[in-house]
């Protein structure tokens, strides 16, 4: 289970990019290291042990993308059966596309031909398109404004896990969508991947690894926060924020601002620094 999200910012004008990845196993999350695409493309692949494609990412000329597994209602769910081939799929947004829509267009193609439920957010400085997918049933929704988040279930495409059978894709979506209403900015974006409004429980948006009562919910899979990786684009020049292996409110974050540029990377960051920080640069 995931959360993920984009807010439009206007000074300067440009985009945030956000994804909270949660797994029920531990896993090594891999360092980002700089990477040669199709022409003049670099990008910044996020991978983790077990995958030679990417969970998340961004690259030179701003495109990035997050992603989340979808759930549909119990007798219709089928998991990810094809995860090494969706990674190296989502790899190629960033290491071939230099437009938001030229990505979104190719993923669309590629959802087609792809059986299992898929979530999708690619972001570039100006715009953004959500994707929902599920065998040959591809919406794909352009965005420009304001802000946008999402967990594990459909927002357009019929067949979501309902709140019975999944309280906290729906608990986490609430709190995401809150934070950003209150703050669509850098400050919003630290506040929903910190959020634990429902405590340290599979509830919340950022989880912990507690399998024991009273954390456990006998419903809900035992998913716990590993990752964060947070996209700054203006058009000029791509930021980012990261954790690995841990959670953002225990985890100190990496920045690296111009990735492509200067490159000036500034480890150690506290989640309560990291707004302001990346505010003045």
């Amino acid at each position: 289970m995931c959360t993920i999200g984009n807010v439009f910012i206007n000074n300067p004008q440009g985009t945030i990019a956000f994804k909270q990845c949660d797994l029920t196993q531990k896993t090594m999350f891999l360092d980002p290291v700089i990477t040669e695409g199709i022409g003049d493309i670099r990008y910044l692949p996020f991978r983790r042990e077990g995958h030679k494609g990417c969970w998340s990412g961004v690259n030179n000329y701003g495109v990035s993308f997050v992603a989340a597994d979808s759930y549909l209602q119990p007798q219709t769910n089928t998991m990810v059966q094809n995860a090494g081939d969706i990674f190296d799929e989502y790899e190629k947004i960033i290491s071939s596309y230099k437009t938001a829509w030229d990505a979104a267009s190719h993923m669309c193609d590629f959802y087609k031909s792809f059986p299992d439920p898929d979530i999708l957010l690619i972001n570039d400085s100006r715009e953004a398109y959500y994707i929902e997918a599920n065998g040959d049933k591809v919406v794909c929704i352009k965005r420009t404004d304001r802000f946008f988040a999402c967990t594990n279930h459909f927002r357009a495409l019929t067949g979501a896990v309902d709140y019975k059978n999944n309280h906290s894709t729906y608990l986490r979506l609430e709190q995401a969508e809150v934070n950003l209403q209150q703050e669509p900015n850098i400050t919003g974006v630290c506040n929903v991947v910190t959020d634990q409004y429902y405590g340290e429980t599979v509830l919340s948006v950022c989880r912990v690894n507690q399998t024991q009562p009273p954390f456990q919910i006998p419903t809900e899979e035992p998913y716990f926060t590993q990752a964060t990786s947070i996209f700054i684009a203006n058009g000029k020049t791509v930021d980012c924020a990261f954790q690995l292996n841990g959670n953002p409110r225990n985890n100190r974050f990496t920045c690296i601002e111009d990735i492509f540029g200067m490159a000036t990377t500034v480890n150690d960051v506290p989640v309560q620094e990291l707004a302001l920080k990346i505010q003045k640069s």
